[in-house]
């Protein structure tokens, strides 16, 4: 049967509409599978870390150690100079010796006028942390160190002691006359009050432990160091303090050496 130009028309519309509908769904399927590549896309270079940010999320353990400080060797320091001078039974200073110039401290006391600003800042310094000093002694002359020495030996013979053994008692904590630091005017006894008791029991506490954490600061050192009678002849005295210089006196007390064993790293006698 033929068609009228009215239906050939409608067929034409419809043929159209339909594939203008395909053409539709072609582009949405299109579109959407674009949109699904870019996804799966790597992100773009500037976003990619850089060695140095990557450097710096590194683990800590990925770090080489740091190279130790070496420990410092002894002080380049005139070991021959008068602040240094050995002073015992073998190395005396003899009856005539005396200080070029003495200054007083406290308490009636001197040193030797090159250090006595020291011990007066030392002292000063004691005092401004809380704690009670009394100079119990400073110079000495030889005469004065004579009769200390000769009174011990009297008390001790006098007690029953034989000569030999009042000498060997004295000597631990009396120098010699003419071998005594305190001849030099280099060195101060320093307790807390004129009453306290000059026993080695005294250590470790209260001024004398200020006193062994802190003279090193004035060029100062506990010159007869606890565990080192052996070496020095005499007890330990945790008041009696000796000038040294302050380099010196830092590397003393640092690795607890008296005196004689400091010298002795510059194979001095």
């Amino acid at each position: 049967m033929s068609q009228t130009p009215s239906q050939k028309n409608t067929r034409s519309r419809g043929s159209g509409g339909r594939l203008l509908i395909l053409l539709l769904v072609l582009a949405a399927v299109l579109w959407a599978l674009s949109r699904g590549l870019k996804d799966h896309e790597a992100p773009p270079a500037e976003a990619e870390a850089s060695p140095t940010a990557a450097a710096a999320v590194a683990p800590a353990a990925t770090q080489p150690p740091p190279t130790p400080e070496p420990t410092p060797g002894p002080p380049a320091v005139d070991v021959t100079s008068w602040q240094l001078r050995l002073i015992d039974y073998d190395h005396p200073l003899g009856e005539d010796f005396a200080p070029p110039e003495l200054t007083q401290v406290a308490d009636g006391q001197s040193m030797d006028s090159r250090v006595a600003p020291a011990m007066s800042a030392l002292i000063a310094d004691a005092k401004a942390a809380g704690y009670s000093v009394y100079f119990c002694s400073g110079y000495r002359d030889y005469d004065t160190q004579y009769a200390i020495y000769w009174n011990h030996i009297y008390e001790y013979t006098t007690q029953g002691m034989s000569e030999a053994e009042a000498h060997a008692k004295t000597r631990l904590a009396v120098n010699w006359p003419g071998s005594s630091e305190h001849q030099s005017g280099l060195c101060a006894d320093i307790l807390e009050s004129w009453d306290q008791e000059m026993e080695p029991w005294i250590g470790g506490s209260g001024l004398m432990l200020w006193l062994e954490e802190n003279c090193a600061r004035y060029g100062f050192v506990v010159r007869y160091p606890d565990g080192k009678t052996d070496i020095t002849g005499v007890e330990y005295e945790p008041w009696h303090l000796r000038y040294v210089g302050q380099e010196a006196a830092a590397y003393m007390m640092e690795h607890g050496l008296c005196l004689e064993e400091f010298l002795d790293l510059y194979q001095v006698g």
